[in-house]
């Protein structure tokens, strides 16, 4: 397990980040109008310094098992899931307010599972994070301060983060396709 720098910024990101009182400014509430940042900042500020270190440990184990091809994937995702992730609790009938990088591990981890999809590996990551998904929807978590814990933005991540590789991966083909360069090949 070899750790890249460019997934090493986004992982750490938790730890460095506000949490506790001043994270609770920063995270997404669907009732606060105009301050369309907290979208993004939500998935990086936690609750506690144990919520943060929990979710940096996660993302560090992510990015040590995806490896130098996984490290830019999981960059993009980093930035994207958390945009996403917020709309989609935005579309639920009652949308709630949250904090925590779960949704974007949860995103990273799905991610890790379609890289790997012909290997192993990456059925064992599907099969322990679809088991992972239904005891949390079967038997609901509760954060540190008591409030559950948002299922919903674990499965967005879930979801959203393999549709995104697929995404990105038929743009840079066109994009290929398209460059003055491939067409000089051809």
């Amino acid at each position: 397990m070899r750790l890249t720098p460019a997934s090493l910024l986004p992982a750490l990101l938790p730890l460095l980040t506000p949490w506790g009182e001043t994270a609770r400014r920063w995270h997404f509430d669907p009732a606060i109008d105009g301050e369309w940042w907290r979208a993004f900042t939500a998935s990086w500020v936690h609750a506690d310094w144990r919520h943060a270190a929990l979710n940096s440990a996660c993302l560090l184990l992510l990015a040590g098992l995806g490896g130098r091809r996984a490290a830019w994937p999981l960059c993009a995702l980093a930035l994207l899931l958390p945009w996403l992730i917020a709309l989609q609790q935005l579309a639920l009938s009652e949308p709630q307010p949250f904090l925590g990088a779960s949704g974007v591990v949860y995103g990273w981890w799905a991610a890790l599972s379609w890289l790997k999809r012909r290997e192993a590996a990456g059925l064992w990551l599907a099969a322990a994070l679809l088991l992972r998904l239904a005891w949390q929807g079967v038997w609901p978590n509760l954060g540190p301060g008591g409030e559950p814990v948002l299922w919903s933005a674990h499965v967005g991540g879930a979801v959203l983060a393999p549709l995104l590789l697929i995404g990105l991966s038929y743009a840079r083909r066109a994009a290929l396709a398209a460059s003055p360069r491939s067409s000089a090949h051809s």
